[in-house]
């Protein structure tokens, strides 16, 4: 799965189609925090594990299942495919 993809959908300027998308995926508070600090504050993932107090692995483990439940999402997907072209 491509992650990139996410990345694309998250700076499509619809903040809307954001929202919709982040309850449709079901994440929890952690990986909510974990997706915004890294597509909205362009943080890697060794700096949020830093300023939130977790472990880098506990981070990596947190966007990979936070990305893989929102590309999960038929019209999010599709969507993102469309917006890299």
């Amino acid at each position: 799965m491509d992650r990139n993809r996410l990345k694309a959908f998250w700076n499509c300027g619809d903040n809307q189609i954001i929202e919709f998308a982040l309850l449709r995926a079901h994440l929890n508070r952690l990986e909510k925090e974990v997706i915004r600090l890294m597509l909205d504050e362009c943080m890697t993932q060794e700096e949020i594990a830093e300023a939130i107090g977790y472990s880098t692995r506990k981070i990596q483990d947190l966007w990979y299942s936070a990305s893989t439940k929102m590309l999960n999402i038929p019209w999010v997907y599709a969507y993102a495919v469309e917006l890299a072209r």
